[in-house]
C-alpha cells in the first residue's frame, strides 16, 4: 500500500508558493546586488555578498517551483517485505524490513519501531499535515504489524492465516 501525504492539488499549491517566493527573492536580491556592487560609488562587499545569497536562494526556489529541480515525494509505503517512508520533502527516506522489527508501539503522535538489534526508529505522525491521513497511516501500520505477527503495544497477537483449498 502506497499513501502519498500530499494530493496533486496540494503539491501544485506548494510549488506555486515556491515560485512566487523565489521570484520575489531573486528580483529583490538581484536589485540589491546591482545597487551595492554597481550603482553605489563605494562598493559594499558584505552587502553585496548578502544580496548574492538572497538572489541564489531565489533562483533555487524558482527552480523548485518550475520543476527544474524535482521535489521528493512525501509518502508512506507498506509492502509485504518492508515499510518505507519520507514524511516531508527535505528529509531522507527511511526503510525498515519486517523481519527486523521486533515490536511496534503506537501513540497519538508517534509510531515507535523496536528493531531486533535493540535500536528504535520512530515515525512521527504529528509531522503529517492531515490528521485524517495520519490516522489512516497508523491504522494501516497496525494491520500490517498484526499480519506479520509483530508485537503491538506490548501484546503479541497470533492471527491465523486463512486456510486455502476448502
Amino acid at each position: 500500500m502506497y499513501i502519498s501525504l500530499y494530493t496533486a492539488k496540494q503539491l501544485r499549491k506548494i510549488k506555486d508558493r515556491l515560485l512566487w517566493l523565489g521570484l520575489f527573492m531573486a528580483c529583490g536580491g538581484g536589485a540589491a546586488l546591482l545597487y551595492n556592487l554597481v550603482l553605489l560609488e563605494e562598493i559594499r562587499w558584505l552587502w553585496g555578498a548578502a544580496a548574492a545569497l538572497v538572489f541564489l536562494v531565489g533562483l533555487l526556489l524558482l527552480a523548485l517551483g518550475r520543476d527544474k529541480i524535482q521535489l521528493k515525494n512525501a509518502f508512506v509505503a507498506i509492502s509485504p517485505d518492508k515499510i518505507s517512508y519520507r514524511l516531508n520533502f527535505h528529509s531522507r527516506e527511511c526503510s525498515l524490513d519486517w523481519s527486523g522489527i521486533a515490536a511496534v508501539q503506537f501513540s497519538d503522535h508517534c509510531v515507535l519501531f523496536d528493531l531486533r538489534g535493540g535500536e528504535q526508529q520512530s515515525l512521527l505522525l504529528s509531522d503529517i499535515e492531515s490528521h485524517n491521513l495520519a490516522s489512516q497511516v497508523a491504522l494501516h501500520l497496525q494491520l500490517a504489524a498484526l499480519e506479520h505477527h509483530v508485537t503491538v503495544n506490548g501484546v503479541r497477537f497470533n492471527v491465523p492465516k486463512p486456510m486455502t483449498g476448502l
